[in-house]
């Protein structure tokens, strides 16, 4: 990491601003330094000693200390650990926090001005502890969780003449054992592989290659064009053309510049899917139940993409900006690599990705990492199969009869590798969309983050899927005041947001509840961050407890929200009936005991991973 030159930083008080100095010195003797001055909230950029800033002003030194009223010569160490940001923020070495984008800020006000510096110290957070204390939490962890495992392993495989026939099917020759089928995502996206739909993707790659050289500017367009032949063989026409009229209208109600009704429009069609009679219409559009999926899937990803296409447009100044008509939405709406299994990537990102790709640019480069990428979701996608030959989890949870019987730690490990397969199955769809995008030159977002570093309701929401996450901030919760308008607007912001979840996903009973928790848990962490930066709470802290200590302390406060955490996604990948037993069985003193005990070792082993592989 760069360093910081002695003069390092300085805080003009009058106008809360941060200044970074950099020292050079004259020929005739004279200190000039680099200044570079920005809001006192972003803290500072780290640039190498004596190397100009981009964009400084260079100033006699003298001049500048003046004129902040600091004495100029070297520094105290002791007044230069005060010269910090009101946020608390030190001037170098510790990892800063990320420029939030506009209106995420806790508050557009600065604090008010101190006459004496505030006392800060580094985020407790980020605070290393004694290695031998790590290691006892993460060898605590590990064993725990094998053990659990294991217990989720024998117990599956002691009651599978108790699960229904159904869940169970032949599995691999070479293994000799049953394969749970229950999860039927995963069971129509492997059946889906083994017939004739890698050729579309195969198809848009041969596209894409010969378009990129003989008519670079058409390749997108023609990519609308393909994604809608396509889907119209795998599918049908009938389905296909309802996705393509969805979009149409949606096109023509933007270019209204009226998102009241571009919303209108796209609520209307989410309740012909979920509600009768419209699921029958829908379902009767398709000669199978798979094919079904598929189209469902398509056309609410059609309706994000329509959403986020028209706002983009709505919020352009200019009559007829370039980049928004109609063979510009086919080109977004049905790019075959995410069309009908994700993610989400929004319109702005991909119209600026595109563009750039218009410039004689292949994406042909990325064609190693594309190689490579397609390795490692074939490794994934064997261990998953070869997972579901020998944990039944599936099966066991959907006969709530057969998992009363199961002890604390069996009934963790099939919670535990319950939310590991949700992970991985993911990785593999999103994946294989993202890696074959890449030959475009387009980024789509991160593959979900693994939920073994997750123990936070915000941190899961921002990590598993990072393109639903910017489309949900961006498109609803940003517009209707988030965090810029004070508790109030952030609360109603919130509760909108979920409320949409809970619809686009499908509005059953075990969605309510799951939204519902998430809700809760978001708005509990948001009053508690809230809470511990109240000044004198702060102050509380830094009295009475070291840093070290801070750590430890939130991070056994946290284990509550984990649990709700863990009870939450319970309900969203089984039933409510599984969370509600799950819940009962915390109600024992000595489970609540064991279960707290183990989650502060996981919670305090993630921060540790999180604290030296920042997760961005």
């Amino acid at each position: 990491m760069p360093q910081f030159s002695p003069s390092v930083a300085a805080m003009a008080s009058p106008t809360r601003l941060l200044a970074y100095i950099g020292g050079t010195t004259d020929q005739d003797g004279s200190t000039f330094v680099s200044v570079e001055i920005f809001p006192i909230s972003l803290g500072v950029r780290g640039h190498a000693a004596g190397e100009a800033l981009p964009g400084a002003t260079q100033v006699r030194r003298s001049d500048l200390m003046e004129a902040m009223s600091v004495p100029s010569g070297p520094q105290p160490a002791d007044l230069r650990r005060r010269m910090v940001d009101q946020s608390g923020a030190p001037p170098s070495g510790d990892a800063q926090p990320p420029v939030p984008p506009p209106g995420t800020a806790e508050s557009a006000e600065p604090p008010t001005e101190s006459p004496e510096p505030r006392r800060t110290r580094p985020s407790a957070s980020f605070v290393p502890l004694p290695k031998a204390e790590i290691g006892l939490c993460a060898t605590i962890s590990v064993c725990v969780m094998g053990y659990m495992l294991y217990c989720a392993y024998r117990f599956s495989q002691d009651h599978k003449e108790q699960l229904k026939v159904a869940d169970l099917a032949p599995g691999w020759t070479i293994l000799g054992r049953k394969k749970d089928i229950h999860d039927i995502e995963w069971r129509e996206w492997t059946k889906r592989m083994r017939t004739s739909f890698p050729l579309y993707y195969l198809g848009q790659v041969v596209l894409g290659a010969v378009t990129g050289r003989l008519l670079p500017k058409a390749k997108f367009p023609l990519y609308g064009l393909y994604g809608v032949v396509s889907l119209a063989i795998c599918l049908g026409w009938r389905p296909a053309g309802v996705v393509l009229l969805q979009a149409a209208v949606t096109f023509a109600l933007a270019r209204l510049r009226r998102p009241a009704l571009v919303w209108g429009f796209t609520i209307i069609v989410m309740t012909t899917i979920f509600i009768e009679p419209g699921y029958s219409w829908h379902y009767n559009l398709v000669p199978s139940y798979a094919k079904y999926l598929i189209y469902m899937v398509t056309l609410t990803l059609s309706c994000l993409r329509g959403v986020s296409f028209a706002m983009e447009f709505c919020r352009e100044t200019e009559p007829n900006p370039a980049g928004y008509s109609l063979l510009d939405l086919l080109a977004y709406n049905f790019y075959w690599p995410l069309l009908t299994s994700g993610p989400i990537i929004c319109y702005n990102s991909f119209r600026e990705q595109r563009s750039s790709q218009d410039n004689d640019q292949t994406g042909l480069q990325n064609l190693p990492m594309v190689l490579w990428g397609l390795v490692r979701l074939l490794f994934w996608f064997l261990s998953v199969e070869v997972f579901l030959h020998y944990f039944y989890i599936h099966a066991v949870c959907d006969r709530v009869g057969v998992l009363r019987k199961a002890s604390v730690f069996t009934l963790y490990g099939l919670i535990y590798a319950h939310v590991q397969f949700f992970h991985v199955k993911y990785v593999v769809f999103y994946g294989l969309g993202s890696t074959l995008a890449r030959l475009d030159g387009i980024s789509a977002p991160p593959q979900p983050r693994c939920v073994a570093t997750v123990y936070q309701f915000a941190d899961m929401w921002r990590s598993f899927d990072p393109g639903l996450y910017k489309w949900l901030v961006r498109y609803i919760y940003w517009p209707l005041g988030g965090s810029r308008s004070g508790l109030p607007r952030q609360i109603a912001a919130s509760i909108a947001t979920f409320v949409f979840v809970y619809y686009w996903h499908g509005a059953s009973q075990n969605l309510f509840v799951w939204t519902a928790l998430q809700f809760f848990g978001v708005l509990l962490e948001t009053l508690a961050r809230r809470f511990m930066r109240m000044p004198a709470v702060r102050e509380l802290e830094m009295r009475h407890l070291s840093v070290e200590s801070s750590r430890r302390l939130r991070t056994f406060l946290n284990t509550g929200p984990f649990v709700a955490l863990m009870i939450s996604n319970l309900v969203f990948l089984t039933s409510p009936q599984v969370g509600a037993h799950y819940a009962t069985m915390l109600g024992r003193p000595l489970v609540a005991l064991q279960t707290g005990t183990v989650l502060f070792c996981m919670a305090q082993w993630t921060v540790e991973i999180r604290r030296q592989v920042p997760l961005t």
